[in-house]
């Protein structure tokens, strides 16, 4: 029993090791989320409308592009594992949702969830230009 508890303990160690800069950026799009929105956001003082979709796309196209590279180890001969990008996704829906009942001060829309399923995809492809050019830099 005390194995097994070690042997769980050395998993979690590894999975926080490979995938750490991918929870910072969970946690701060989680932050960002749900936290009051006095926060000081160019698009509100410039009053231009929909501008908070382009903070939306670009947050989660890095979340996605760091979570493929992190997927990989950062090694430039590995494979990405496409399978993990369901976690953007359904984190960002979830977001959404906890949006619509914990706060007040921010609402769902479904085009919040739009712009985050395009930054999900320009995340790929970001992830797999950085992996290019990170190859040809080495």
């Amino acid at each position: 029993m005390l194995f097994s508890l070690l042997q769980k303990s050395g998993m979690v160690y590894l999975f926080l090791k490979q995938y750490y800069k991918s929870i910072i950026i969970g946690l701060l799009i989680l932050w960002l989320s749900l936290t009051g929105s006095n926060i000081p956001v160019p698009g509100r003082m410039l009053d231009i409308p929909y501008l908070d979709k382009l903070g939306h796309f670009g947050m989660y196209a890095f979340f996605s592009a760091v979570l493929l590279l992190d997927s990989c180890r950062w090694e430039f001969e590995g494979k990405f594992h496409y399978l993990i990008l369901l976690i953007p996704l359904f984190f960002g829906a979830l977001m959404e949702i906890l949006q619509m009942t914990l706060t007040t001060t921010r609402k769902a829309e479904e085009i919040d969830l739009l712009a985050n399923i395009g930054g999900i995809a320009a995340g790929v492809l970001v992830a797999s230009f950085a992996k290019k050019l990170f190859a040809k830099i080495r």
